[in-house]
Protein backbone atom coordinates (compact mmCIF):
# COMPACT_ATOMS: atom_id res chain seq x y z
CA UNK A 1 0.00 0.00 0.00
CA UNK A 2 1.37 3.39 -0.93
CA UNK A 3 1.82 5.98 1.82
CA UNK A 4 -0.45 8.59 0.20
CA UNK A 5 -3.25 6.01 -0.08
CA UNK A 6 -2.86 5.15 3.60
CA UNK A 7 -3.08 8.82 4.54
CA UNK A 8 -6.15 9.57 2.38
CA UNK A 9 -8.72 8.95 5.23
CA UNK A 10 -6.78 11.26 7.55
CA UNK A 11 -6.48 13.96 4.88
CA UNK A 12 -10.21 13.69 4.14
CA UNK A 13 -11.05 14.08 7.86
CA UNK A 14 -8.76 17.12 8.21
CA UNK A 15 -10.31 18.72 5.12
CA UNK A 16 -13.78 18.13 6.58
CA UNK A 17 -12.81 19.69 9.92
CA UNK A 18 -11.29 22.73 8.19
CA UNK A 19 -14.42 23.20 6.08
CA UNK A 20 -16.58 22.91 9.20
CA UNK A 21 -14.46 25.56 10.95
CA UNK A 22 -14.74 27.92 7.97
CA UNK A 23 -18.53 27.49 7.97
CA UNK A 24 -18.76 28.20 11.73
CA UNK A 25 -16.61 31.31 11.30
CA UNK A 26 -18.72 32.56 8.39
CA UNK A 27 -22.22 31.73 9.65
CA UNK A 28 -21.85 31.38 13.40
CA UNK A 29 -23.17 28.49 15.47
CA UNK A 30 -26.68 27.03 15.45
CA UNK A 31 -29.05 27.74 18.34
CA UNK A 32 -32.28 25.95 19.24
CA UNK A 33 -34.89 28.04 21.06
CA UNK A 34 -37.62 25.96 22.68
CA UNK A 35 -41.00 27.57 23.32
CA UNK A 36 -43.41 25.96 25.76
CA UNK A 37 -47.17 26.20 26.21
CA UNK A 38 -47.60 26.21 22.47
CA UNK A 39 -51.01 26.02 20.82
CA UNK A 40 -50.86 23.54 17.95
CA UNK A 41 -51.38 24.76 14.43
CA UNK A 42 -49.80 28.15 15.07
CA UNK A 43 -46.30 29.53 14.87
CA UNK A 44 -44.78 31.53 17.72
CA UNK A 45 -47.70 33.28 19.40
CA UNK A 46 -48.33 35.33 22.49
CA UNK A 47 -48.88 33.31 25.62
CA UNK A 48 -46.01 30.92 24.98
CA UNK A 49 -42.94 30.71 27.18
CA UNK A 50 -39.26 30.55 26.27
CA UNK A 51 -38.24 27.35 28.01
CA UNK A 52 -34.69 26.69 26.85
CA UNK A 53 -31.91 27.84 24.55
CA UNK A 54 -29.29 25.36 23.37
CA UNK A 55 -26.33 25.41 21.03
CA UNK A 56 -26.64 22.64 18.47
CA UNK A 57 -23.49 21.00 17.17
CA UNK A 58 -23.07 17.62 15.46
CA UNK A 59 -26.45 16.22 16.48
CA UNK A 60 -25.95 17.24 20.13
CA UNK A 61 -27.48 20.08 22.09
CA UNK A 62 -25.57 22.06 24.68
CA UNK A 63 -27.88 24.15 26.91
CA UNK A 64 -27.29 27.75 27.86
CA UNK A 65 -28.30 28.16 31.49
CA UNK A 66 -30.09 31.51 31.38
CA UNK A 67 -32.51 33.23 33.73
CA UNK A 68 -36.08 33.88 32.51
CA UNK A 69 -35.04 37.42 31.57
CA UNK A 70 -31.96 36.13 29.76
CA UNK A 71 -34.11 33.66 27.83
CA UNK A 72 -36.44 36.44 26.65
CA UNK A 73 -33.54 38.70 25.65
CA UNK A 74 -31.90 35.86 23.73
CA UNK A 75 -35.21 35.05 22.02
CA UNK A 76 -35.59 38.72 21.05
CA UNK A 77 -32.07 38.77 19.58
CA UNK A 78 -32.86 35.58 17.64
CA UNK A 79 -36.09 36.95 16.18
CA UNK A 80 -34.42 40.22 15.17
CA UNK A 81 -31.01 38.84 14.18
CA UNK A 82 -31.16 40.51 10.74
CA UNK A 83 -30.81 43.94 12.37
CA UNK A 84 -28.73 45.46 15.14
CA UNK A 85 -30.59 46.45 18.32
CA UNK A 86 -29.73 48.88 21.08
CA UNK A 87 -30.42 47.92 24.69
CA UNK A 88 -33.18 50.55 24.67
CA UNK A 89 -34.78 48.96 21.58
CA UNK A 90 -34.60 45.49 23.16
CA UNK A 91 -36.37 46.90 26.23
CA UNK A 92 -39.04 48.47 23.99
CA UNK A 93 -39.61 45.19 22.15
CA UNK A 94 -39.91 43.24 25.43
CA UNK A 95 -42.42 45.82 26.71
CA UNK A 96 -44.56 46.05 23.55
CA UNK A 97 -44.38 42.84 21.48
CA UNK A 98 -47.36 40.67 22.43
CA UNK A 99 -45.19 37.53 22.50
CA UNK A 100 -43.24 39.00 25.42
CA UNK A 101 -46.05 41.01 27.04
CA UNK A 102 -48.20 37.85 27.32
CA UNK A 103 -45.29 35.53 28.08
CA UNK A 104 -46.64 32.47 29.88
CA UNK A 105 -50.35 33.31 29.55
CA UNK A 106 -51.03 29.91 27.91
CA UNK A 107 -49.59 28.07 30.93
CA UNK A 108 -51.87 26.27 33.36
CA UNK A 109 -53.36 29.00 35.51
CA UNK A 110 -52.78 31.57 32.78
CA UNK A 111 -50.29 33.65 34.74
CA UNK A 112 -48.12 35.96 32.75
CA UNK A 113 -44.51 36.33 33.71
CA UNK A 114 -43.98 40.08 33.75
CA UNK A 115 -40.41 40.83 32.77
CA UNK A 116 -39.47 44.41 31.94
CA UNK A 117 -35.70 44.85 32.12
CA UNK A 118 -34.25 48.31 31.69
CA UNK A 119 -31.38 48.99 29.32
CA UNK A 120 -28.73 48.76 32.06
CA UNK A 121 -29.86 45.29 33.13
CA UNK A 122 -30.07 44.24 29.46
CA UNK A 123 -26.37 45.07 29.10
CA UNK A 124 -25.63 42.86 32.12
CA UNK A 125 -27.71 40.04 30.63
CA UNK A 126 -25.84 40.38 27.31
CA UNK A 127 -22.59 39.63 29.20
CA UNK A 128 -24.22 36.68 30.97
CA UNK A 129 -25.48 35.32 27.66
CA UNK A 130 -21.95 35.54 26.24
CA UNK A 131 -20.63 33.64 29.27
CA UNK A 132 -23.16 30.88 28.67
CA UNK A 133 -22.31 30.75 24.96
CA UNK A 134 -18.65 30.33 25.93
CA UNK A 135 -19.49 27.49 28.35
CA UNK A 136 -21.63 25.69 25.76
CA UNK A 137 -18.88 26.07 23.14
CA UNK A 138 -16.30 24.56 25.50
CA UNK A 139 -18.66 21.69 26.28
CA UNK A 140 -19.12 21.13 22.53
CA UNK A 141 -15.35 21.22 22.01
CA UNK A 142 -15.49 24.40 19.91
CA UNK A 143 -13.05 27.28 20.06
CA UNK A 144 -15.55 30.10 19.58
CA UNK A 145 -15.30 33.70 20.72
CA UNK A 146 -18.74 34.64 22.15
CA UNK A 147 -18.17 38.30 21.30
CA UNK A 148 -18.04 37.26 17.62
CA UNK A 149 -21.40 35.49 17.98
CA UNK A 150 -23.29 38.05 20.08
CA UNK A 151 -21.69 41.07 18.48
CA UNK A 152 -21.47 44.56 20.00
CA UNK A 153 -20.84 47.41 17.61
CA UNK A 154 -20.47 51.12 18.21
CA UNK A 155 -22.54 53.45 16.04
CA UNK A 156 -21.42 56.88 14.84
CA UNK A 157 -23.31 58.41 17.78
CA UNK A 158 -21.44 56.24 20.34
CA UNK A 159 -24.42 53.97 20.94
CA UNK A 160 -23.77 50.25 21.34
CA UNK A 161 -25.88 47.94 19.19
CA UNK A 162 -26.14 44.16 19.49
CA UNK A 163 -26.54 41.54 16.79
CA UNK A 164 -26.63 37.76 16.89
CA UNK A 165 -24.56 36.01 14.22
CA UNK A 166 -26.03 32.51 14.17
CA UNK A 167 -28.63 30.29 12.61
CA UNK A 168 -31.68 29.70 14.77
CA UNK A 169 -34.31 27.00 14.98
CA UNK A 170 -37.51 27.49 16.98
CA UNK A 171 -39.11 24.39 18.51
CA UNK A 172 -42.55 24.26 20.07
CA UNK A 173 -43.74 22.05 22.91
CA UNK A 174 -47.23 21.68 24.34
CA UNK A 175 -46.18 21.53 28.02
Amino acid sequence: MRTDEALRPIITEVEFLLAERRQLAAEGPHFIVTHGNHRSGLLCTSGETVEQVSMGYRWNEFPLYLSPTGLLIFDCLCRHRQISLTARRIAQILASDLFYVHNGANAHGGRRKLIHPDRVSIKVHIQRIREQIAKAAVEAGLALDPSRILISEMTDSNTVVYRLKASVEFRHCQF
